[in-house]
């Protein structure tokens, strides 16, 4: 079967965000349909950076530089990204799940904290970036993206 061709070049948002399956479609169209870029760039696309823990990638040692060095040479340098938006989400298996924390308070404290560090890690090494930060919340049968400051 084939698919058409999309010559897309300039791509306004990477985005890091976890696999679980119980989330990564509302979080694709949350980032396509909520997302402010959108109206300036006039695009729904974006670079996916989609693996366990998200944005924890860029605060882990071991992981850290892999993905610095992909921004910054195909985000970056191929695509030409303005913006970052890591999204961390309550019950991630890579964190051990919520029953790792003693409390739904103490996952997202760790979890928030983590978001704000691989925000500081990456305007550090890109200032011209702007990072946006949420979290997704389980609220009953849904969820909520939560802005995080």
């Amino acid at each position: 079967m084939q698919y058409p061709l999309e010559n897309i070049h300039k791509v306004p948002v990477a985005a890091f965000f976890c696999l679980d399956p119980r989330f990564w479609k509302q979080t694709i169209r949350f980032i396509q349909e909520e997302l402010d870029f959108r109206e300036e760039f006039d695009s729904e696309n974006f670079d996916p950076y989609v693996m366990p823990s998200g944005p924890r990638v860029l605060v882990k040692d071991e992981t850290r530089e892999i993905f610095l060095n992909n921004i910054e040479r195909v985000s970056i340098g191929l695509h030409h990204i303005k913006e970052v938006i890591l999204i961390a989400h309550r019950d991630c298996g890579a964190y051990g799940g919520s029953r790792a924390f003693p409390s739904p308070e103490a996952e997202r404290a760790t979890q928030e904290e983590d978001l704000k560090i691989a925000r500081g890690i990456l305007k550090e090494k890109f200032p011209q970036l702007v990072v946006k930060l949420f979290y997704l919340e389980i609220v009953g049968d849904k969820i909520e993206f939560q802005p995080v400051k």
